[in-house]
């Protein structure tokens, strides 16, 4: 099979010294690069009984390695299982104009967080207005900044919750979702826009923003009015019984990077072949899209490599946030909302994460956590200590150096 990482050990040396890299790109390209090669040490796996005993080469865990991105997207889809309401969701897709995406190069982090803020906010107010549900809702939003070429495709896809909670005349009780559509997409997209020309707007006044070196802050405020007058993409999608298929859905996209190894063709020598995704007009973004028609891509491996890159996040920045009932400290009113659809209330532990083997045969690994022998759990120990580690890892979590 065609990798990700055969083209980093390829072609990456000489890639950096032809192009200008941040230190956060940098530290991915040399994670993809080796994952579960001698570089990052080695793990034994072997049988508490004697059947087998192998070793394996630790991997890398970075975000966006396609290659070691199972167990910890199954770990973040099972917390968020556990938590999610037992109630219709609903899907909203939010997209930034392609003009401000100089602005989204330079400033990641801060035009993340205007993105986010502006997104929830403006569901936050329009659900909590009496006209629409008068309730708060659980909004999960995650970040997503590229499109199926991996170009440069800035957008927010939120899970909101079909109802809130709210106390009536002291008594709290569960809204249910007025309309079909939750709320008028014109009116959503409307205060959307308003919002994130003000968050930008403010961090340009207080100096937050670094301005691209081919224009200018006064021409940052031209862009923002004349965008303020132009129709901005917001898709709210029909409803869904439940969260956990969107969540499933954002879940492939959150860990593993923008593209997978399974969609590469063909490594030539003047670049890379790789399958792209095109949708008709009438295409829905989302877990239901469907009228989606397969193509060829083709791309110079530097600008393959560079637009992968560009999408690593910076370092310990959260492309996935909780609002409202989902938020982090908002526990104790997600346990009445729960009780409220006749759900448990969550543990005030979380409870233990599973086991890799467990994950990884859950994802379809059958059999690789146990002996082919005798069916006992296979333990990990760890043996290398003159490699660096994966990222985040202390040597004494040995149970987590593997996973699939």
């Amino acid at each position: 099979m065609l990798t990700i990482q055969q083209l980093f050990q390829d072609h990456f040396e000489s890639f950096e010294q032809r192009h200008g890299l941040s230190r956060d790109m940098r530290w991915a390209a040399s994670c993809l690069r080796d994952c579960r090669t001698p570089a990052l040490g080695s793990h034994r796996i072997y049988c508490p009984h004697g059947h087998e005993s192998r070793l394996a080469y630790n991997s890398c865990r970075h975000r966006v390695c396609p290659k070691c991105s199972t167990v910890s997207r199954e770990l973040w889809l099972d917390g968020w299982r556990s938590r999610l309401l037992n109630c219709p969701h609903f899907h909203v897709v939010f997209t930034t104009p392609p003009d401000l995406l100089p602005w989204w190069r330079y400033n990641r982090r801060r035009f993340a967080d205007a993105l986010f803020a502006a997104a929830s906010g403006a569901l936050m107010k329009l659900l909590g207005d009496e006209k629409y549900l008068g309730a708060r809702p659980g909004l999960l939003a995650a970040l997503h900044t590229w499109s199926q070429s991996l170009a440069a495709h800035v957008h927010l896809h939120v899970l909101v919750t079909a109802g809130g909670y709210a106390p009536t005349a002291g008594v709290a009780r569960w809204h249910p979702a007025k309309k079909d559509c939750l709320l008028p997409r014109k009116v959503l997209m409307m205060v959307f826009r308003g919002r994130l020309r003000a968050e930008l707007l403010a961090a340009l006044q207080r100096g937050e923003l670094t301005v691209p070196p081919d224009t200018s802050a006064a021409r940052l405020r031209g862009l923002l009015n004349r965008l303020g007058r132009s129709i901005w993409n917001v898709k709210i999608l029909e409803r869904y019984e439940h969260g956990v298929g969107v969540a499933t859905y954002l879940a492939r996209y959150l860990k593993g990077g923008p593209i997978s190894n399974r969609r590469l063709l063909k490594f030539q020598r003047d670049g890379v072949r790789f399958r792209c995704r095109a949708r008709s007009d009438d295409t829905r973004d989302g877990p239901r899209g469907n009228a989606r028609t397969t193509r060829t891509t083709h791309l110079a491996t530097d600008e393959f490599l560079l637009r992968l890159l560009q999408h690593v996040p910076p370092r310990g920045m959260r492309v996935v946030r909780g609002y409202g009932l989902y938020a982090g400290g908002q526990r104790a009113l997600l346990n009445e909302a729960r009780q409220l659809l006749g759900q448990v209330a969550l543990p005030a532990a979380p409870p233990k994460s599973p086991s890799w083997q467990s994950l990884c045969e859950r994802a379809g690994g059958s059999g690789w956590g146990r002996c082919q022998t005798c069916g006992t759990t296979l333990l990990v120990d760890y043996q290398d200590a003159s490699s660096r580690a994966p990222p985040g890892c202390s040597r004494g979590k040995t149970d987590r150096l593997l996973s699939c």
